[in-house]
């Protein structure tokens, strides 16, 4: 199976979400039997050092990548184009001549489009398409865009321009999300939730649902002691504006609540500078570690870690690292989609964030509960989150479609 992978950026270092659900999939993809060549920009954190010039690919994990420049260009242009802002950077400093070019080199059995934001390259698989140049198109979905982009426009805090703008943004991702889905023959959802919005807009496509694996460390002992810091974590990034407003609105909810109950809140993870000090200066109570080289040693001094987004869909990614390392989860009812755990023996959810946090604040001190919770969670989660299931499912629907006529 010959397979042409579009995706955002090279996704080592795996050090967000998006990254680590791309970097698991193409490599799983890859390792169940797919010969795959994965376009990208390179990344920025970590650009890929000495290549000699006339190398062209960069060899990991089966998976060879094309690389363009690190850096993406600006946004303000987008405005005057169909392409979300994303969607403009990314076809920009190389992808786009990339892709030109390898669709010309050869035939490919199936174009995978990771992520939305990969709608730029529709024309031109469009006419590689009728040409014969590949055969099939599979749409990986890691939110339902239309959906989380219009929230993320209607929760800004932004000023008036700024929120026109991210409207208007929404709206050209939900018509490039949903004109994906109509060159697709096979959406990939990242849980059951959003795998059934799709079917219900496009219900002659193939589908599938491919939660993240997991692939970190592990800690099948760890215990909760009274010596346990009373704290609670939140860890990821928070570079994207949907993280930010979902974690300013949980610390306008819980955090005199926790300062009040002497229970410690701790956010761990990578965010700008400018909005980290902002939040330091209004929520003085909480300590913000901004980017850490292993978050292992926070999970294991504190006795809670958060799920809180409102709003956002998708899997949460921190809650497999909660879980695995033996620290319960408490979050917002529908924030934790995808996990096989039942409320309230496997975890502490709520419906609202003032009731999460006095709850939270109730619970902290009870160490056999915290201890129950999270063994019953690692013992149902231990075997659910393998990232090699991952790449053979999807390896076998391809190979299903493959065999079938096209869904257009």
């Amino acid at each position: 199976m010959h397979c042409l992978w579009l995706t955002r950026k090279y996704p080592r270092p795996a050090n967000s979400g998006e990254l680590i659900y791309s970097e698991g999939l193409v490599s799983a993809f890859a390792e169940a039997g797919a010969e795959v060549v994965a376009v990208a920009h390179d990344n920025d954190e970590h650009p890929v050092a000495n290549r000699p010039a006339e190398e062209e690919y960069v060899d990991r994990d089966r998976v060879r990548w094309v690389l363009g420049e690190p850096r993406l260009g600006g946004r303000l242009m987008s405005l005057f184009t169909r392409l979300p802002s994303d969607s403009y950077r990314l076809m920009k400093g190389g992808p786009k001549d990339d892709l030109e070019r390898l669709l010309a080199d050869r035939e490919w059995d199936v174009v995978v489009a990771d992520h939305a934001a990969l709608g730029w390259a529709l024309p031109q698989l469009k006419a590689a398409r009728r040409e014969g140049r590949f055969s099939r198109l599979v749409y990986v979905s890691h939110n339902h865009e239309a959906k989380i982009r219009r929230e993320i426009a209607a929760n800004s805090f932004s000023s008036l321009p700024k929120r026109i703008a991210a409207q208007w943004d929404a709206e050209k991702y939900a018509w490039q999300e949903n004109a994906l889905c109509a060159e697709a023959d096979l959406i990939t959802a990242i849980t059951e939730t959003e795998l059934a919005v799709y079917r219900e807009q496009f219900p002659d496509r193939e589908y599938l649902c491919l939660t993240p694996g997991y692939r970190g460390h592990r800690d099948p002992d760890r215990q909760i002691t009274e010596e346990t810091p009373r704290r609670v974590l939140m860890c990821g990034s928070f570079e994207w504006i949907a993280k930010r407003i979902n974690l300013e609105r949980f610390l306008e909810n819980s955090a005199k609540t926790f300062a009040d109950m002497g229970v410690e809140m701790q956010i761990v993870g990578k965010a700008d500078e400018s909005f980290r000090r902002e939040m330091k200066e209004r929520f003085p109570a909480v300590e913000f570690t901004g980017r850490v080289p292993d978050v292992t040693p926070y999970l294991k001094e504190a006795r809670f870690g958060l799920i809180v987004e409102e709003f956002g869909g998708g899997f949460k990614l921190k809650a497999l690292e909660y879980v695995f390392h033996r620290l319960p989860l408490a979050g917002l009812r529908h924030a934790v989609d995808g996990m096989p755990l039942e409320s309230p023996d496997d975890y502490l959810l709520m419906n609202t964030l003032p009731s999460l946090a006095r709850e939270i604040a109730a619970a902290i001190d009870d160490v056999d509960r915290l201890n129950r919770m999270s063994r019953v969670s690692y013992e149902k989660c231990a075997t659910a989150f393998e990232w090699e299931d991952r790449g053979r499912a999807l390896h076998d629907a391809v190979s299903g479609i493959l065999q079938s006529p096209p869904a257009r």
